[in-house]
């Protein structure tokens, strides 16, 4: 048939909508969730109606002979399909049940023939014999290896018979009338005059919305041509509802006329199909049929159904799509009230070790001169006794010397603020929508403003609460898939993460052990920063000398720059997506730092602090990912992701359904 790319694209579209839409909705709802929710309407019509006539492997088209009695339908039928499959004889309404024949690859069993027939009130059987088709009953389904397999056809009982005065074959026909996409109508002259027939066949055509018609006249052979057109005209306009004279209706794409025949009425002989008009040309029946272009007339015999499918789709498109956006939201701030559960853990830094961290790279990166003059001991041994202070530190701290041991209960502080953070954050998991602090001009704010500014129906947006100074309160819905496991988070061993999170605290005490590498370039700008004077200052390394082990941190969010003060400030720049961070690292009165010395020291101990916390916090959020976040991150984690190809199938599946071209 011609044009076949345009069958195959409409096919290939739906078939995307029909399989690839679900899929995403398991994956977003869950397969049992899926599997229990309500089919959409949509996506009954694309099952139901639609698809039964398109999912084949090439263009077919299902073509329904009708017309009144003693016509010649069955007889046609009979031709076009190689094979007896309907009784046929000179009595009228011999025909009592619609008989649906195709090649055996396209009617492969009972399930296509019940697809296609879905519109008939009972389940198709199988054919056994032609006088099947003489006893009323269920529509019967047969193959025949002669039906060309781009071809299904139709048999019709008559229109014009009846029982108990009601036109019953009528009822059973108009049903067919309105699966077919192809409707070819045999008329003989007497029914040419049965303007009952006529009118019923203008009814089911005009109500379906005009499905392509070929009008096959059998009249004597002694009937001109041009009679015959004229006739076959009359009737094509009264089937279409057109008044007085006029060319044929573009709905009618071909007309042809038969012979009377005894024998062929018999069954003896094949009937003989003569074109007519320019309309027809010379083109034999099959001809033109090949010709029809399938995809234009099933988008026409389907526009409704197709135009309700594209509507249905659509929304459901956006809503899976608003659904994976909102888990996609969800997760992200997830990821940052992991982090700030984190810091709630880290709340003593190793100031000690810092320094000495530092001091002994300071050292090391002295110019050579100093070193010499270090060797001497002249001029400078004032100085260099803070700094040996403090080298005697980083021997301790690294080991090589005995000292005093740690403080006692550091690690049990530790083990203590992770598991309060740990039950802390699983708490705001349990509630309707997380709850996560941000400033202006976060990424995560901007998400939440644009996902609020687009609102999808029947899905909770982010609420946004302005908390002053261009802080905000992000109220982050909760996904399906989140829901459904707070039993989980309910039931999770508790006992077995606060081993995992004793044992973690275990190894964030001090210091990491390889970041001295990253430090040597902080530490070389620290020291081309330092005035002359501030070289050799005795104050300056007597008081770091001073400094206890651990100094208390507090985290805040601000959006200006703090004042300076006994602390020191740190800023952290977008640490786990935690914008407009500081820290405040309290450093006690006692310790005597001038504003000199306090600002020295922030510029030592600075690179040192941000790296310490950037590896500890991402260490605990590993540890919470594994532990309390486990059953939600391996919700999240099943979920199509926004940048999907598969939205982009469907959305492209969309965009073609109206068109016959890629």
């Amino acid at each position: 048939m011609k044009k076949s790319s345009g069958f195959y694209i409409l096919r290939d579209n739906l078939r995307t909508l029909r399989d690839t839409l679900p899929a995403l909705r398991g994956e977003l709802l869950g397969q049992d969730a899926a599997g229990h929710s309500a089919p959409r309407p949509w996506r009954e019509k694309l099952v139901r109606n639609v698809l039964p006539a398109i999912d084949f492997e090439l263009p077919v088209l299902l073509v329904a002979i009708c017309g009144g009695g003693s016509t010649g339908k069955s007889t046609l039928f009979n031709t076009l399909a190689g094979k007896a499959l309907s009784r046929v004889g000179f009595r009228a309404g011999l025909t009592a049940r619609v008989l649906l024949a195709g090649h055996p690859s396209v009617l492969s069993g009972p399930g296509v023939a019940e697809a296609l027939l879905h519109r008939l009130q009972d389940t198709p059987v199988r054919w056994q014999a032609d006088m099947d088709t003489t006893q009323p009953g269920p529509p019967l389904y047969a193959s025949s290896p002669e039906i060309p397999p781009n071809l299904l056809l139709i048999d019709t009982p008559d229109f014009d018979t009846g029982e108990a005065g009601r036109m019953l074959n009528r009822e059973r026909a108009e049903p067919v009338l309105r699966t077919a996409e192809v409707v070819l109508y045999v008329f003989t002259n007497t029914v040419y005059n049965n303007l009952s027939n006529t009118r019923f066949m203008a009814d089911v055509v005009g109500g379906i919305g005009g499905r392509p018609t070929i009008l096959v006249y059998r009249i004597s052979r002694a009937a001109p041509d041009e009679e015959v057109l004229e006739h076959c005209l009359v009737v094509a306009r009264k089937l279409y509802g057109l008044e007085g004279n006029g060319p044929f209706p573009r709905q009618v794409v071909g007309v042809y006329r038969t012979p009377e025949s005894d024998a062929v009425a018999e069954g003896q002989a094949l009937p003989r199909l003569i074109p007519l008009s320019p309309i027809t040309g010379e083109r034999s029946l099959h001809e033109l049929l090949a010709d029809l272009d399938v995809a234009e007339i099933k988008r026409h015999v389907f526009d409704a159904d197709l135009r309700s499918i594209h509507a249905g789709a659509t929304v459901e498109l956006e809503e899976i799509r608003g659904q994976v956006e909102q888990a996609q939201l969800y997760r992200q701030a997830l990821q940052m009230a992991m982090a700030q559960q984190a810091l709630e853990a880290l709340q003593a830094f190793p100031v000690n070790e810092a320094v000495a961290l530092a001091t002994r790279l300071f050292l090391e990166s002295s110019p050579g001169y100093v070193k010499f003059l270090r060797g001497t001991g002249r001029v400078f041994a004032a100085p260099l006794r803070g700094l040996q202070a403090l080298s005697h530190k980083v021997a301790v701290w690294s080991g090589m010397e005995e000292g005093e041991p740690r403080a006692q209960g550091v690690e049990d502080t530790l083990s203590q603020d992770l598991v309060v953070a740990a039950n802390t954050l699983r708490n705001r998991l349990m509630d309707d929508a997380l709850i996560v602090q941000v400033a202006q001009g976060d990424e995560l704010l901007k998400t939440a403003r644009a996902r609020a500014r687009q609102p999808v129906a029947d899905l909770p947006q982010p609420i946004i609460e302005l908390l002053g100074q261009r802080a905000y309160n992000l109220h982050i819905p909760v996904p399906q898939v989140v829901l459904q496991e707070q039993g989980t988070l309910v039931a999770h061993d508790w006992e077995q993460t606060a081993r995992i999170l004793r044992e973690t605290a275990r190894h964030l005490i001090g210091l990491p052990s390889d970041i001295e590498a990253e430090l040597r370039d902080s530490v070389a700008e620290f020291r081309q920063g330092m005035k002359w004077q501030q070289r050799v200052r005795e104050t300056f390394f007597a008081s770091l000398s001073a400094l206890p082990p651990l100094l208390g941190v507090t985290y805040t969010l601000l959006t200006v720059n703090p004042v300076a003060g006994a602390g020191v400030w740190i800023p952290l720049e977008s640490i786990f997506g935690l914008n407009d961070l500081w820290a405040l690292v309290s450093i006690p009165a006692s310790v005597g730092l001038s504003e000199q010395e306090r600002k020295q020291l922030e510029q030592m101990i600075t690179p040192v602090f941000k790296l310490w916390l950037e590896r500890r916090v991402a260490a605990i959020v590993k540890t919470f990912e594994g532990t309390v976040c486990q059953p939600i991150l391996g919700a999240l984690n099943g979920l199509p992701a926004p940048d999907d190809p598969r939205f982009a199938e469907v959305t492209a599946a969309l965009a073609r359904l109206y068109s016959a071209a890629p």
